[in-house]
């Protein structure tokens, strides 16, 4: 059960700003070879992201040139703030929880012997000052990017 890394996450993102670089050392405090974690920071007409991707070897995986099927897991929602509109952490967080939590659980599985088989590519983004669309009683997230730009 992850439930301990989900806490965890949502504990960390729960932040005016992130820093990626405390997101890698995140994973590669548990373990993780800083070259499976790439970021990149994108900028649209409503805002700013930053994409993640960490990318785990499986024992079997195409990474080794064997047979395993790779899984790939993508948070979706990553919008984990609607600052200055909203403080704290918002609804749309868990696609970001979710895909930073499985990662980290199975990084933590693998520092402890149990390596899956197959690769594992997790993907998100984190915006903690993701734009918001004004609609009653409650206003709706938005995406600083456009949905052609998070699928590339």
């Amino acid at each position: 059960m992850a439930l301990k890394q989900v806490m965890e996450i949502s504990d960390f993102l729960e932040r005016p700003s992130i820093d990626i670089n405390e997101v890698k050392n995140l994973f590669v405090g548990r373990g993780m070879d800083a070259l499976e974690f790439e970021s990149r920071r994108v900028k649209g007409q409503k805002g700013e992201t930053q994409f993640v991707k960490i990318f785990i070897r499986g024992k079997e995986g195409s990474s080794r040139r064997k047979k395993a099927p790779t899984l790939g897991i993508i948070g979706r929602l990553g919008g984990i703030g609607a600052r200055p509109h909203r403080i704290g952490l918002v609804s749309d967080a868990d696609g970001a929880i979710a895909a930073l939590a499985t990662a980290l659980k199975i990084v933590e599985m693998r520092g402890r012997g149990d390596v899956l088989s197959g690769d594992i590519i997790i993907a998100t983004h984190l915006s903690p000052c993701s734009p918001i669309i004004p609609h009653e009683p409650v206003p709706f997230m938005d995406a600083p990017v456009s949905i052609g730009v998070m699928n590339r």
